[in-house]
């Protein structure tokens, strides 16, 4: 258990270190292989809805930056 959470600690704090940019293409990448991933589980390979899932994602993350403070 203390080993999950040293991990989930360290994952969030490289992902609060990255820049807008990077961490609007973070979430836009797993946004993309996730789509991917649950599309191919249902039979659906769907690649066009894939890229437009994750550069919406990205675009929005990079727009509106929820993690301002």
């Amino acid at each position: 258990m203390n080993q999950l959470r040293r991990w989930y600690r360290r994952l969030d704090q490289w992902t609060r270190s990255l820049s807008r940019v990077g961490y609007a293409v973070l979430t836009g990448v797993t946004a993309f292989c996730s789509y991917l991933l649950i599309g191919s589980f249902f039979g659906e390979f769907a690649v066009v809805s894939a890229v437009a899932m994750g550069l919406t994602l990205t675009v929005l993350y990079y727009a509106l930056d929820p993690r301002e403070r």
